[in-house]
């Protein structure tokens, strides 16, 4: 066996000459004087030299350490430089897909997203994601590439960092089903920031209902916007159904708004039941907006639907700031509604909530219960419209409640529905 004494005195001579270490494992000195690791092997007839490296860089410890590698190969039958070659041009590979390239690959295959959802991820991704980790190949990113990542976007604020954090272990799922990475580093960073509390959307009070109205009606604001509040208290869908809405969607002959899978929270389709109140709105709106694509287009960009805030700045306007959101339109709808007992199930279903706990509701149909849903939605621009004009819940109860004709007429839809 040698030992670093003797490597270091081996001198160069007129020819090449061989120190052997043991186990086949060779110090090869150069007339020059360099001194080369090699290990000489057989498989089968076949006689191999495989080369471990240079010496000092590589010590004599490292060598006999990859000399049990390559062993450990020949005895499988796999020649070490044949298994070298492989694993450089993997490495090679995994080089190429870098973090970027990868996760570009992985917003190109999200086909179902809606342009907007696209945009915000790709922004996030650009400005905080690719200047730090871009660049590294993917199969090489660990936790503590990602930790600063995301301790620095908590800075900004806890749903922000949890939603990055999110879509970056999708990007390694994505990854690891394309055979570029074995582990998702981001999935060990699930806990690191704490969800805030769940900040609820509070309805707009049934009593406060007329007076929203009237500084609605004196509000000096364009008519567009005025009207899309109206909508979106009538209707109660997500704020951003609203924004997203096309005039294709609509259909005034069977009184309905057909809302695509791609611009729904569940990225199911949904059916909403236009009221003859909303169907006037429409007729209203389509004076203004009818011949471009989007029901409500922004002021400055026509070919793009209405800012993300644009609503709810106008009910800040209206003096609501902190108190009452187009958010809070749907929580307004669902409050009054439980309190006249209307059906739950049905009122669910218009409101395109889904039972996390009950995954037989899947598949959804989009059409279920329609004829019972139509005439709620009825029942509520007439509500909408009763509080409007300053009727107390009593009086309410009266026209809409589970004693009124007009309940008497929903329950015989709903046992012919059952």
């Amino acid at each position: 066996m040698l030992t670093v004494r003797q490597i270091n005195s081996a001198l160069a001579k007129d020819k090449p000459y061989w120190l052997r270490d043991g186990d086949s494992l060779y110090l090869y000195v150069t007339p020059a004087g360099s001194k080369l690791w090699r290990y000489r092997y057989r498989i089968g007839d076949k006689a191999g030299v495989y080369a471990l490296g240079n010496y000092p860089e590589v010590d004599l410890k490292t060598a006999r350490l990859q000399l049990e590698h390559a062993r450990a190969l020949v005895r499988q039958g796999i020649h070490p430089l044949t298994d070298k070659r492989i694993r450089l041009n993997q490495q090679v590979r995994n080089n190429h897909h870098t973090f970027e390239s990868v996760a570009l690959d992985w917003i190109a295959s999200n086909t179902d997203w809606s342009p907007t959802y696209t945009a915000q991820v790709e922004s996030y991704m650009k400005r905080d994601v690719f200047p730090a980790i871009g660049k590294l190949p993917i199969s090489s990113i660990t936790v503590s590439h990602l930790h600063p990542l995301i301790q620095s976007l908590s800075q900004r604020g806890a749903v922000i960092a949890m939603t990055v954090r999110q879509w970056l272990s999708q990007v390694f799922h994505y990854a690891a089903q394309q055979g570029l990475c074995g582990v998702d580093p981001a999935a060990m960073l699930k806990r690191v920031i704490k969800r805030p509390p769940v900040r609820h959307n509070p309805p707009l009070p049934w009593h406060e209902i007329p007076i929203f109205m009237r500084k609605l009606e004196s509000w000096n604001g364009t008519s567009i916007t005025r009207t899309a509040l109206l909508l979106a208290a009538l209707t109660f869908v997500r704020t951003i159904e609203l924004r997203r809405a096309t005039w294709d969607q609509f259909n005034p002959d069977s009184a309905t708004w057909t809302i695509p899978a791609a611009n729904m929270k569940m990225r199911r389709p949904h059916i909403v039941p236009l009221s003859k109140q909303v169907l006037t709105l429409l007729k209203s709106l389509q004076k203004h907006t009818g011949t471009q694509t989007y029901l409500l287009p922004n002021s400055r960009h026509p070919d793009q639907p209405i800012g993300p805030t644009t609503l709810n700045n106008t009910i800040r306007a209206l003096g609501y700031k902190g108190q009452f959101s187009t958010h809070g339109f749907r929580s307004t709808a669902t409050t009054v509604l439980s309190l006249l007992s209307y059906p739950e199930n049905r009122v669910d279903l218009q409101l395109a909530h889904t039972k996390k706990c009950n995954p037989s509701r899947a598949p959804y149909d989009h059409t279920k219960y329609i004829s019972s849903r139509r005439v709620i939605m009825q029942d509520w621009a007439d509500i909408w419209d009763a509080l409007s004009e300053g009727q107390n819940l009593e009086a309410v109860t009266r026209q809409f409640g589970p004693l009124s004709k007009r309940r008497k007429a929903l329950l015989s839809i709903v046992e012919r529905e059952q």
